[in-house]
């Protein structure tokens, strides 16, 4: 199970979106999350951030 909080999950989008991205969505996003549960993989889906998403903004730094 990998379960990462809100402020971290905020740091990894701001560095591949940028601060306004991050701060737009942040509101929605839960204090943890779970990345192994379907629903909150939805929920970061939902908001435009999947792992593909990551990799690609981050140049597979991720």
């Amino acid at each position: 199970m990998t379960v990462i909080t809100k402020d971290h999950a905020l740091r990894v989008i701001r560095r591949a979106f940028g601060p306004d991205f991050a701060d737009s969505i942040a509101g929605r996003l839960p204090d943890r999350i779970n990345l192994d549960d379907p629903g909150d993989t939805r929920v970061l889906a939902d908001l435009g951030v999947t792992r593909d998403s990551l990799l690609d903004a981050l140049g597979g730094e991720l």
